[in-house]
């Protein structure tokens, strides 16, 4: 598990943070799911492989779901990358966990009856799972078993007697729209977002000064990590107080620190150029570079620089 995906997962853990992300993506931000009604679940599920070995897998986030009574399982599985084995993994976990409901129940009929046994009247809590994508390439497929499997040597009555399974992805730069969240997931995500552009991402920034100078350390910690920036970790430091980060500005010293950085690099990258130049002998052609940005791009790429 790569860093990014530990601060995702710890940041979505907490409560009101996970009932955002399920009350965005499945209901259109209406809160359905309310954060006192989640209970923290062991991410530790037993499985099974095809040699009949038992091992242990970690889930990235699972909560229960409390409705004055045990409701159902809420998973979350924060990807980077794309893994076309996805419905399989999460169909898997999924079976893993009404195994063990099943377990359970077996077992609880044993201590009160001396049977172990799963009768008709016993029933198992749904489960629901999402994969929360933020990788930069676009993820096409798979998004069911069947864009796995080769239908092609099988007439077209039988593929729809094959079972499907299909998967809940939402990829943070495609599907989701951050305004329906309500906490500083909209921030973070937005920044998921954004996150290649600089230009874009400084606007979201000005655009929501409010929100992020009032942002915790966790949701901090996500975007720092996001953005690569250890001069921006260096600023949190310098400006977390009570476990909340005035962002704004710790970002606006970040920035400044960007465009000192971009002006000493383009004054480099200029004298390089003059130097080339002047080795030619193209001296008329330096008083025009340094008026004409056009012609210094060519030139830029004609040296290399």
């Amino acid at each position: 598990m790569g860093k990014k995906d530990i601060l995702l997962n710890d940041f979505m853990s907490n409560p009101h943070i996970f009932a955002d992300l399920i009350n965005g993506c499945c209901f259109h931000g209406k809160r359905v799911i309310r954060p006192e009604e989640l209970l923290p679940l062991d991410s530790v599920q037993p499985t099974k492989s095809n040699q009949g070995v038992y091992s242990k897998q970690l889930r990235d986030i699972k909560k229960l779901l409390f409705c004055r009574a045990p409701a159902a399982i809420l998973a979350v599985e924060n990807q980077e990358h794309r893994d076309f084995r996805m419905p399989v993994r999460c169909m898997r976990y999924d079976a893993d966990e009404y195994g063990r409901q099943i377990k359970a129940i077996m077992a609880e009929h044993k201590a009160e009856k001396g049977m172990s046994c799963f009768a008709e009247t016993d029933f198992l809590l749904p489960v629901l799972s999402l994969v929360i994508y933020y990788g930069k390439e676009e993820w096409t497929h798979p998004e069911n078993i069947h864009d796995m499997l080769d239908f092609s040597r099988i007439p077209e009555s039988l593929r729809h007697e094959i079972p499907d399974y299909p998967i809940r992805i939402y990829s943070v730069r495609k599907d989701i729209d951050i305004d329906l969240f309500c906490t500083e997931l909209r921030e973070v995500m937005g920044i998921l977002q954004r996150v290649d552009d600089k230009n874009a991402m400084k606007q979201f920034f000005y655009e929501n000064r409010d929100a992020f100078s009032k942002m915790t350390e966790a949701g901090f910690e996500v975007i720092i990590t996001c953005t690569n920036s250890r001069k921006l970790r260096k600023y949190m430091s310098d400006n977390l107080e009570g476990g909340i980060v005035d962002m704004c500005k710790a970002f606006d010293e970040w920035m400044d620190d960007c465009r000192e950085e971009g002006i000493k690099k383009g004054e480099s990258r200029f004298a390089l150029l003059i130097q080339k130049l002047a080795e030619e002998n193209r001296m008329s052609e330096i008083l025009r570079a340094a008026e004409n940005a056009a012609l210094r791009k060519r030139l830029y790429k004609k040296y290399g620089l």
